[in-house]
């Protein structure tokens, strides 16, 4: 998905600012991750595909490192809070579904020291992480991971003029159990045939 940012930086003053609004799950919810077959899948890349019990609630395309460093950092054999961040977009409201994991299952993989692979001029300059490496910094701090996209088109809307109320009520969807939830590609296919 493309970002809503400007490509030259001096245009962000006359951007306006897009309203987001997060809502997330209070309970921790057991969520399994796999890989999937689909033919959009581009070459180098897999379909995950994430399942709440049996159901299937997202799928994205991943590089297939970054699906086996999720198995074997063990991120899905615990339960996470679900979350969401939603926009008011064509064709209606386009959210982003993710799990909440804590940083201290994700830091040792992202934070690896990799100083044998840094340019000698690069000894100088923070590597990405440092700052989150810090001790002050809280180990339960969460870190969203990216389960996939959602629609909902404008007509399908439940909260037309309120957004929060419409995100808390997608993700009410999400895990409830007789949702017919649709991932923005399906849904967009269906309303397209």
């Amino acid at each position: 998905m493309s970002s809503n940012f400007p490509e030259d930086p001096q245009d962000l003053s006359e951007e306006p600012a897009t309203p987001v609004a997060i809502v997330a799950t209070q309970e921790h919810l057991e969520l399994r991750v796999d890989e999937t077959h689909d033919e959009r899948t581009p070459e180098g890349s897999v379909c995950m595909v994430t399942f709440l019990g049996e159901r299937t609630i997202a799928q994205s395309i991943v590089a297939p490192e970054a699906l086996e460093d999720l198995r074997e950092r063990e991120v899905f054999d615990q339960p996470r809070q679900l979350g969401l961040a939603a926009v008011e977009r064509e064709p209606g409201i386009q959210g982003r579904l993710f799990a909440l994991v804590p940083a201290i299952v994700l830091r040792s993989e992202l934070f690896e020291d990799d100083d044998e692979d840094r340019e000698p001029w690069a000894a100088s300059v923070p590597k990405f992480g440092d700052e989150m490496e810090r001790e002050d910094r809280d180990p339960d701090e969460l870190v969203p991971i990216l389960l996939g996209h959602i629609v909902r088109f404008k007509k399908d809307r439940k909260h037309p003029d309120d957004l929060p109320s419409e995100a808390a009520d997608i993700l009410r969807s999400v895990v409830s159990e007789d949702s017919e939830l649709k991932t923005i590609v399906d849904k967009m296919l269906e309303d397209l045939f």
